[in-house]
């Protein structure tokens, strides 16, 4: 018998703002410079991190800080604690839209 409970997660896009995508470009040079070997995949886990959001979303935390009444900003962390990073994203009907990425060190953001 089938029960709507245990329905199929809806798969989700996921899609980069060019800031987003800008973040992303910066942070894989960082890496790639930093550690040329390990770096490579050390950057291919954190790419499919973002891709996983593809997957319940909803898992991840809101953040209040940067949500509004028009639209919910939910952060994912991904990383250790030396090389911890937040990625903020919202959820636009089936589509994740990563907003902003930032290294763990980095303030957070005045706005995403």
């Amino acid at each position: 018998m089938y029960s709507p409970g245990f329905a199929p997660a809806m798969a989700f896009r996921v899609e980069l703002t060019p800031r987003a995508q800008q973040d992303l470009d910066r942070i894989c040079g960082w890496v790639i410079r930093e550690a040329p070997i390990a770096g490579g995949l050390s950057f291919e886990r954190f790419e499919k991190s973002i891709l996983a959001l593809s997957d319940l979303p909803e898992r991840c935390t809101v953040e209040p800080r940067f949500s509004s009444q028009y639209r919910t900003v939910r952060k994912l962390v991904f990383g250790t604690t030396r090389y911890k990073y937040r990625i903020y994203f919202a959820v636009i009907g089936d589509v994740v839209r990563v907003v902003h990425i930032r290294h763990g060190s980095q303030k957070e953001p005045g706005r995403v």
